[in-house]
């Protein structure tokens, strides 16, 4: 995060006021560092596996690497067991889809009482970058199970900069002593390059509701007190306030338990990546022959050599000599048969479609396959989507309060009052019987349903306050229309009225 040149800085009283606050920082940043383990333990194994760094790439399909060890150092034989690791790039999929269907058409904002002109304001502070962070927040959630926006502005005559900081470096200070927990302080640690030493050092921003302290420590330093505030270069220690009234951070949590979504079903995509990578090892195999030679016992030790170059007799595992030389040693009258492996395709297809199913179940979500298609009604399609529906709906419950929290800082900004009514507009991406929900509007009457309600929930429109002054433009050119029609059939009436 780059220093930010709009924040006032303080120009004394540093070094005295911050020294008394010293132990107080080091301490907080050395217990939230603690605090925080499990959860990015957590956070990075959800952004792995959205990243398709699957379990299976370290594990493998089957415990054969011991086997292939055994066959390199025996250095006999060419042939191998094949271990293909095969990851399926689930959690990316069901995280997309979540994500697709909530934010493709981020959530609009109604502001009452504001003005036409002072509505433009605000989308113009929005800005073209909304959509981008929107659906990037709601992937850092459903990856790590919170996501984080900061702001910054200085005054009104500045711009706002908003933007998502990553998920597994912020660590949040809470003040609980109230009913419900109030964020207190924000630490946010990244590396930073320090040109005069050429190395990186941690940089930690210590935000406050007031000021932010910049604090550094070197990536070698393990002791405590080795974690310094910053200086600028006359000397001072590097400290900024501001006028916020707040931490400029905004929470996006998951869900209530900030989890992310890839611990309901991370236990089916790993037994999905070995049914899949043990079918591909399976096939490659199955081109191996292995020998079964009758009456020839064959050897049950093999040799090493020590440093020394002493011969050393070592007992062999027969698996391994299996796999290894691709012969058995049998008794017998003698003769020899080739043994080939064979695939149990049917039981293993049978074993993927049981998975696939439980996982889409587990995941909550929208099978892309389903056993009909066509052009169903609605009630099909809301079935269809109850789970992912049911996910979705906790997670826009959790990220209402965030928008209105964020919406009254664009607010703040323009110098715009606060205490308005905001209301959310929510669409979601998901087919739909478009002809049954127009329909439905058209045989509403204005008695029951508002032109503007009914503009905000029609199929076919994706902006509706752009389409609201649409059509007030055509209504009004309409009656222009009229007036001027009228005016030439009567121009008597409307010479006199000019009169008049």
């Amino acid at each position: 995060m780059a220093y930010n040149p709009w924040l006032k800085r303080l120009e004394h009283g540093f070094r005295g006021c911050l020294k008394l606050e010293l132990d107080t920082i080091r301490t907080m940043i050395k217990a939230s560092e603690k605090k925080y383990r499990r959860f990015r333990k957590e956070a990075r194994q959800g952004n792995r596996y959205y990243y398709n760094e699957t379990d299976i790439l370290k594990n493998g399909a089957a415990a054969i690497d011991a086997v292939n060890a055994f066959l390199v150092k025996m250095g006999r034989n060419p042939l191998k067991s094949a271990d293909n690791r095969i990851p399926t790039n689930w959690h990316r999929v069901l995280t997309d889809q979540k994500n697709g269907y909530l934010f493709t058409y981020p959530p609009q904002f109604d502001i009452k009482g504001l003005s036409d002109e002072q509505l433009e304001r605000f989308w113009d502070t929005l800005g073209e970058d909304y959509k981008e962070i929107i659906q990037q927040l709601g992937r850092d959630a459903s990856n790590t199970g919170r996501a984080w926006l900061h702001y910054r502005y200085e005054e009104e005559t500045a711009p706002l900069e908003y933007w998502y900081v990553d998920a597994l470096d912020a660590m949040p200070v809470y003040d609980e002593s109230g009913l419900k927990p109030k964020l207190k302080y924000m630490i946010y640690p990244y590396d930073k390059f320090n040109e005069s030493t050429g190395q990186y050092k941690t940089r930690y921003e210590v935000w406050s509701d007031s000021e932010v302290i910049y604090m550094e420590q070197a990536k070698s330093a393990i002791d405590i007190q080795e974690i310094e505030p910053e200086c600028l270069p006359d000397g001072q220690w590097h400290r900024e306030i501001h006028s916020y009234g707040e931490v400029p951070f905004i929470e996006f949590p998951n869900n209530s338990g900030r989890k992310s979504d890839l611990i309901m079903y991370k236990r089916l995509i790993d037994a999905v990546d070995k049914l899949v990578s043990g079918f591909a090892n399976d096939i490659d195999d199955i081109q191996e022959i292995i020998w079964v030679i009758k009456n020839y016992a064959g050897e049950q030790s093999d040799y090493e050599y020590d440093d020394d170059g002493n011969q050393i007799e070592k007992e062999v595992d027969l698996l391994q000599r299996l796999k290894t030389k691709k012969y058995a040693h049998v008794d017998g009258d003698g003769g020899i048969d080739a043994v080939r492996g064979e695939v149990p395709y049917e039981a293993r297809g049978r074993m993927l479609d049981i998975l696939i199913d439980q996982l889409y179940k587990s995941a909550m979500a929208v099978n892309p396959n389903p056993d009909h298609a066509g052009n169903q009604s609605g009630v099909y399609i809301d079935f269809l989507y109850s789970l992912l529906e049911l996910k979705a709906g906790l997670m826009e419950t959790q990220f209402r309060p965030a928008l209105t929290h964020f919406v009254k800082v664009v607010l703040r900004h323009l110098g715009l009052p606060e205490d308005q009514r905001i209301e959310q507009i929510w669409t979601r991406n998901k087919p739909r019987n478009d002809l049954e929900t127009a329909q439905i509007i058209t045989m509403t009457p204005d008695t029951v349903m508002s032109s503007e309600t009914k503009t905000k929930v029609h199929p076919l429109v994706e902006d509706w306050q752009e389409e609201r002054e649409k059509v007030k433009e055509e209504q009004k050119k309409k009656q222009d229309d009229v007036l001027d029609q009228w005016g030439q059939m009567h121009p008597d009436m409307t010479a006199a009225g000019e009169r008049e």
